[in-house]
């Protein structure tokens, strides 16, 4: 195989890797683009390898990336977790959220709460756009209540 050619396959592979990446979850493929382009690098440099020892290089040089780098550039940009749970919002019970979809129990309906939206509960059925009071969290789930207007005064 050409110099030209190993090293631009290779480089190709690693482009497409990095293009499938953004469409699919898990955060894995990026890996193997990077042994790809290492690839495509060493392919550029000794232009008389085997196809056996490109693949070697590529699966080698994959793996390592992924094992050394993942958790690494994980937390980089994706933050600490805990429990494979990315930073919840946990709401205190008696804070304040407004319904942008209407709740008519036992169906869900959905609040707007610290600038997001959230499913939410009731007991009761609460009209769209009415003030409610969180009265606790079950995962991404509230629990809500008619928000009492005498409160507002003490």
């Amino acid at each position: 195989m050409d110099l030209s050619q190993a090293a631009l396959i290779w480089l190709i592979c690693g482009v497409v890797l990095f293009l499938l990446e953004m469409a699919l979850p898990g955060f894995i493929l990026f890996f193997f683009g990077i042994g790809a382009w290492t690839t495509a690098l060493i392919c550029w440099v000794a232009p008389n390898m085997s196809l056996a020892a490109q693949l070697g290089i590529f699966l080698i040089s994959s793996l390592l990336s992924l094992f050394a780098l993942r958790g690494l550039i994980k937390r980089t940009f994706f933050g600490d977790s805990e429990d494979g749970l990315q930073d919840q919002v946990t709401a205190r019970g008696g804070e304040q959220a407004v319904v942008t979809s209407a709740i008519h129990p036992p169906a869900e309906g959905k609040i707007k709460y610290s600038g997001s939206f959230w499913r939410a509960v009731a007991d009761t059925p609460i009209d769209k756009d009415k003030v409610v009071t969180i009265v606790s969290q079950d995962n991404l789930v509230m629990r809500v209540k008619k928000h009492n207007m005498e409160q507002e005064g003490e």
